[in-house]
């Protein structure tokens, strides 16, 4: 049976969409992506632009590197949805935007599955991760929007620090490109 479908059958036999060892990966990544996100702002001093560049960037990295190691349908969704449990229940945030932000990876994996897939065009990640995190920004901006549509001159802050998280995302995608590329030079992730 083919490991990359997932059936009734396979469901009943114990086995699934994903591998034991794949789940940890997954897990380890998505707890590092939080606990490097919440050590570099508390030693960066809190919400500052280098540090919310900084923090955007080491997560969009860890993220293009486990999409790289764990290249499934389903990885980048399941990643989200640990990050923002952790963040839950380690910082009380992101619980409102749960379901947008789960809708708009699930959006991008689905267009990247109908486009072949992670398993057959690895390239995928990047788009993938940038997309995802494009639509994510949008979800958090119409949230908050949400919350301050009283006193509409909040949101030129919300939008700025949007922006530069996004900033951090794109300089965290080349940083996880080059990563990957060293991480399959040393034999970590296989082709």
């Amino acid at each position: 049976m083919n490991s990359n479908r997932l059936s009734l059958g396979s469901v009943l036999n114990g086995q699934g969409l994903f591998t034991t060892r794949e789940l940890v990966i997954i897990g380890l990544f998505s707890a590092a992506a939080k606990a490097s996100s919440l050590m570099l702002a508390l030693v960066g001093g809190g919400m500052n632009p280098a540090t919310l560049i900084l923090k955007s960037a080491v997560h969009s990295a860890l993220l293009v590197v486990l999409l790289a190691k764990t290249p499934r349908t389903g990885a980048l969704t399941l990643s989200n949805i640990i990050g923002i449990l952790l963040s839950f229940l380690l910082m009380g945030q992101h619980v409102i935007s749960l379901p947008a932000i789960v809708a708009a990876t699930l959006l991008v994996e689905t267009a990247a599955w109908l486009g072949g897939g992670l398993e057959h065009k690895p390239w995928l990640a990047i788009p993938m991760v940038a997309a995802s995190e494009l639509l994510v920004r949008f979800v958090n901006v119409g949230v908050a929007y949400l919350g301050v549509r009283e006193q509409p001159g909040l949101m030129v802050m919300v939008v700025a620090v949007s922006a530069f998280s996004y900033l951090g995302i794109l300089l965290g995608l080349v940083l996880g490109r080059r990563m990957t590329k060293e991480l399959r030079h040393a034999g970590l992730i296989q082709d």
